[in-house]
C-alpha cells in the first residue's frame, strides 16, 4: 500500500512542470499580443502657472500643420499672461508633443480658453483650423461672448462671431460642424445658453458657414431657463442625407422633470428637428443634455450615432446614454460606479480604439473618488457592444481627471485612434495649474499564425497531459488494488 502515494505523487510533479513549460513557451509567442491590448500615456502637457486650470476643455485639433499627424487643443481660462484670467489655448503637436501655437485672451477677465475644438478646414487651405469661445469684456456691465476662429495653417486670426445681447454667454460651447451646407468647407456650431430670445436663459445655438462666418442657422431653446446651448456638438451625418448634422444640449429643461434636460438633433441642410432625446427624472442642473457629441457609427448601420451625458442623474453618479443616429432608438447606457461621480460630465466619440470596425466612445466622471477624493476618471466604452475597454484615474485628490474628454485622432499615426483628456486641478505646474494627458490606444490586435499556432499546441499539450494524469492515475490504482 505504501508505493501507491510515492507513483502518484511522481506522476503529478511531471504533470505540473510540463504545464510549466507549456505555459511559459506561450508566453513567451503570445505576450506581444496581450501587452498590445493595453493603452498608453503618450503626452502629458503641464499648465504655466497654478491657477491656470489647462485642461478645463479639450479637443482633437486635426492635422494643422499638414504633417500626416493628428494634432490637439487645450484651453487654459484662467492663464494671466495677457492679464488676471485673459485665459490662453494651446495647440500641440501630435508626432511630437511639442507646442505649435499659443493664442491669448485680450485683456483681463476675457476667459479665453473656455472652450476649444477643432473646426475642420474652414478656408479650404487643406489645414485643420480651430476654434475658441470665450468672455469678451465690453464694458462694467456688458459680458456678451465672442468666438475666434484661427487659421490652422499659420495660426493667423480668420474671424470673429459676437453674442446677440449682454450675458448671453455666446461661445460657452463650441465645435467644429462638419459641412452643413455641402460647398466643401467645415462649418461651425456655437452655443450661448443665457440668450433670451425664447425666455429667460432659454438659450441659443448658431451654425455659421466656415467659409464666410455668414449665419446659417438658429436654434432657439423652448422654454425660459431650459440653459439651450449649454453644450454644442457635430453630430455626423445621422440622416444619411450627405449633409453634416447637429447635436444641442439643453440640460435645465423640465419635460422629463425638473431640471431633468434635453437634447436636439437637426438636419445641417434644413435646419429640421430631427430627434429630440428627453432626461429620465428631475435633475439638479446637470441633466441631460449636459455634454453632447457625435458618436461615429458605434452600431454599423452606416448613420451616425449620438451620445449624451446626464451627470446629476442617479444621485450624482451620473449617466451616459448612447442613441441611434438613424432611428434615435438608445443603444447603451452607462452609469457612474458611485454617488458623485458625475459620469457623463464630459462625452465624445473616441474614434475606433479597439480596431473592431465600430466607433467607441470616452466618458468623464471628475468626481470619481478611485484616486482619491474628486481624483476623477475617464472610461472607454466599445460601440458595438457597449463593453468595457479602458479606465483612466486622476493621479491625485482634487485633479477632476475627466472633466473634459475628446478623441485626438491618431496622434502618433500609428493606425489607431487615440484620446485627450483634461484634469483642470492637477497640482503639477503649480495648484490647479492643470494637466491634459493624450493616450495611445492600440487596436487590440489579432494572434499572427505563429501565435496561433502555439496557443493550439498549449490545447493540445494539456490535453494530452491531462488524459495522461488521469489514464496513469486508474492504471497505478489497479495495479496497487
Amino acid at each position: 500500500m505504501c508505493p501507491k502515494p510515492l507513483v502518484v505523487s511522481a506522476v503529478r510533479s511531471k504533470h505540473f512542470w510540463a504545464l510549466v513549460v507549456v505555459v511559459f513557451v506561450v508566453w513567451i509567442g503570445i505576450a506581444p499580443t496581450v501587452r498590445g491590448q493595453c493603452p498608453s500615456l503618450t503626452y502629458t502637457f503641464d499648465g504655466e502657472a497654478a491657477g491656470d486650470e489647462l485642461g478645463h476643455s479639450v479637443s482633437g485639433a486635426g492635422d494643422v500643420n499638414s504633417d500626416g499627424y493628428a494634432n490637439l487643443i487645450v484651453g487654459a481660462y484662467d492663464n494671466d499672461a495677457g492679464g488676471s484670467n485673459a485665459g490662453r489655448a494651446y495647440v500641440y503637436s501630435g508626432q511630437t508633443g511639442a507646442l505649435l501655437c499659443t493664442f491669448t485672451g485680450e485683456a483681463a477677465g476675457d476667459r479665453f480658453g473656455y472652450s476649444v475644438s477643432g473646426a475642420g478646414d474652414v478656408n479650404g487651405d487643406g489645414y485643420a483650423d480651430l476654434i475658441d469661445g470665450y468672455t469678451k469684456i465690453i464694458s462694467s456691465c456688458n459680458n456678451a461672448r465672442r468666438e475666434y476662429v484661427y487659421c490652422g495653417q499659420t495660426g493667423g486670426f480668420l474671424y470673429a462671431l459676437t453674442g446677440e445681447a449682454a450675458y448671453d454667454r455666446f461661445g460657452y460651447s463650441v465645435s467644429g460642424a462638419g459641412d452643413v451646407d455641402g460647398d466643401g468647407y467645415a462649418d461651425l456650431i456655437v452655443g450661448a445658453y443665457n440668450n433670451d430670445a425664447g425666455g429667460s436663459w432659454a438659450g441659443r445655438a448658431y451654425v455659421y458657414s466656415g467659409q464666410s462666418g455668414d449665419l446659417l442657422h438658429t436654434f432657439t431653446g423652448e422654454a425660459g431657463n431650459d440653459w439651450f446651448g449649454r453644450s454644442v456638438s457635430g453630430a455626423g451625418d445621422v440622416n444619411s442625407d450627405g449633409y453634416a448634422d447637429l447635436i444641442v444640449g439643453a440640460p435645465n429643461n423640465d419635460a422629463g422633470g425638473s431640471w431633468a434636460g434635453r437634447a436636439y438633433v437637426y438636419s445641417g441642410q434644413s435646419g429640421d428637428l430631427l430627434h429630440t432625446f428627453t432626461g429620465e427624472a428631475a435633475g439638479g442642473e446637470m441633466g441631460l443634455g449636459h455634454s453632447v457629441s457625435g458618436a461615429g457609427d458605434v452600431n454599423g448601420d452606416g448613420y451616425a450615432d449620438l451620445i449624451v451625458g446626464a451627470p446629476s442623474n442617479d444621485a450624482g453618479a451620473g449617466r451616459a446614454y448612447v442613441y441611434s443616429g438613424q432611428t434615435g432608438d438608445l443603444l447603451h447606457t452607462f452609469t457612474g460606479e458611485a454617488a458623485g461621480d458625475m459620469l457623463g460630465h464630459s462625452v465624445s466619440g473616441a474614434g475606433d480604439v479597439d480596431g473592431d470596425g465600430y466607433a467607441d466612445l470616452i466618458v468623464g466622471a471628475p468626481g470619481n473618488d478611485a484616486g482619491g477624493s474628486n481624483a476623477g476618471r475617464a472610461y472607454v466604452y466599445s460601440g458595438q457592444t457597449g463593453g468595457f475597454l479602458y479606465t483612466f484615474t486622476g493621479e491625485a485628490a482634487g485633479d477632476e481627471l475627466g472633466h473634459s474628454v475628446s478623441g485626438a485622432g491618431d496622434v502618433n499615426s500609428d493606425g489607431y485612434a487615440d484620446l485627450i483628456v483634461g484634469a483642470p486641478n492637477n497640482d503639477a505646474g503649480g495648484t490647479n495649474a492643470g494637466r491634459a494627458y493624450i493616450y495611445s490606444t492600440p487596436q487590440l490586435p489579432i494572434p499572427t499564425p505563429t501565435q496561433w499556432g502555439l496557443i493550439a499546441l498549449m490545447l493540445v499539450l494539456l490535453a494530452v497531459a491531462t488524459w495522461g494524469f488521469f489514464r496513469r492515475r486508474k492504471v497505478i490504482g489497479e495495479g496497487v488494488a
